[in-house]
Formats: structure tokens, C-alpha cells, sequence
């Protein structure tokens, strides 16, 4: 019972910061945004997702016998997803910090 809360608490975080990201995207144009912020913006997505993805890791709903052959039925590792973003969330704030460094070179 007690995994099975962790399961659904981590969901529910999951869809509340992908509500939230999603309100505050449409609010607000990346071409009106610094690089530094989008920098801070990917690498704190990318703490968080990578946070959702060891919470996963710790929770072993997926070592019960009834979730064994759910990846076989056509869902998908939480896990795997959560990585996945964390490391395009990583890619992108990489891509931004290399937009700071080629304006400060042509600055100069």
C-alpha cells in the first residue's frame, strides 16, 4: 500500500509540474528570454526529471508480478521517460550555454 502511494505521488507530481511548465510556456515566448534564464529554466527540468526518475528507480512497483509484463502490452517505463527528458532537458540547456559563449565571442 505504502509503494503504491509513492507510485501515484509521484505521478501526481508529474502531471502538477507539466501543468504548471506548460501554463507558464504559453505565457511567455523563448525569443523574448535571455539565454541565462533559459539555461537555469532547462537545468532545473532536468534536476526534476531526473529526481522523478530515481524515485522511480527506488520504487519497486514495477517488481510486482501484475507490472512484469506491462512494458509488453505497450506502456512504458516511467523511469525511461523521465531519463529520456532529463537528458534533452540537459541537451538544451548545453545548447543555450553555447549561445551565451558564441555572443560573448562575438562581442569581443
Amino acid at each position: 500500500m505504502k509503494r503504491a502511494f509513492q507510485v501515484i505521488l509521484c505521478i501526481g507530481l508529474f502531471f502538477l509540474h507539466n501543468g504548471c511548465t506548460s501554463s507558464i510556456n504559453q505565457s511567455t515566448k523563448t525569443s523574448n528570454e535571455s539565454a541565462e534564464i533559459r539555461v537555469k529554466r532547462y537545468e532545473t527540468r532536468a534536476r526534476t526529471y531526473q529526481a522523478l526518475a530515481d524515485a522511480q528507480n527506488l520504487s519497486p512497483a514495477y517488481s510486482n508480478p501484475g507490472f512484469r509484463n506491462y512494458s509488453k502490452l505497450g506502456g512504458h517505463n516511467l523511469r525511461m521517460v523521465y531519463l529520456q527528458e532529463a537528458i534533452r532537458y540537459r541537451k538544451l540547456a548545453k545548447q543555450a550555454k553555447n549561445e551565451i559563449v558564441n555572443k560573448n565571442k562575438e562581442v569581443e
